[in-house]
């Protein structure tokens, strides 16, 4: 598996097929058993694992919701100023989250403190695109990160993303295949390896696995 560096890469596949194992191998949470992972010739194994982690924002279904101001959770902190805090906001959809809280990015975003804020799934996974956005590193890898989203907000995340990488590499997984059909390149997972890869026209070419999995996706829609 090769990735360049500025593409949008998708890996889909069936619950189980590896999707999530390999993201966390490619990005040095996990080590490999066999083989070897490397960024630009270097292999991730000889790598500071702290130096490698400043490289890499990930945007997880299971992301955290922090007890703080709306603020802190895009930027954890990091004092990189208000066009960035903004900017970041604006490509995950956040700002127009950010618009409905009664005191913006210094709103409180938990209901047990004074004047604090619950926000729904769907609002919490916006802020969450936004803090990997915010890191600004060369690999953003999206996990799900749509979930609690219906088919159209996804889209037009997806959307946003792309228009919006500046060059990092991002790579995207999703069970909703309409949503990557754009990505520069598609990889299949079926039991932890990589069946077929390709676009999507190329993969809707093979009638392989892929063909099947969005097939059955589009009928489901249609019917």
């Amino acid at each position: 598996m090769r990735i360049d560096r500025g593409e949008v890469i998708a890996l889909v596949g069936e619950n189980g097929s590896g999707k999530t194992t390999l993201a966390k191998l490619l990005s040095g949470l996990y080590e490999p058993d066999g083989g070897r992972v490397s960024w630009d010739d270097t292999d991730l194994a000889e790598v500071d694992p702290d130096e490698l982690r400043h490289r890499i924002a990930v945007i997880a279904q299971d992301h955290t919701r922090w007890p703080l101001t709306a603020r802190y959770n895009i930027s954890m902190g990091t004092d990189k100023g208000e066009p960035a805090l903004v900017a970041a906001a604006e490509v995950a959809g956040a700002d127009q989250v950010v618009a409905e809280l009664p005191h913006g990015y210094s709103t409180l975003l938990d209901r047990r403190f004074k004047d604090g804020q619950e926000l729904s799934g769907g609002q919490w996974q916006r802020i969450a695109v936004a803090r990997g956005f915010h890191r600004d590193a060369p690999l953003l890898i999206c996990d799900e990160p749509t979930a609690a989203l219906d088919a159209r907000a996804e889209h037009a995340l997806f959307e946003r993303i792309r228009q919006h990488a500046d060059g990092r590499t991002v790579l995207l997984i999703t069970h909703r295949l309409a949503s990557v059909r754009y990505a520069d390149r598609i990889y299949v997972l079926d039991h932890g390896k990589v069946v077929e890869h390709g676009t999507h026209d190329e993969l809707m070419g093979l009638d392989g696995l892929y063909a099947d999995l969005y097939g059955l996706q589009a009928r489901a829609y249609s019917a």
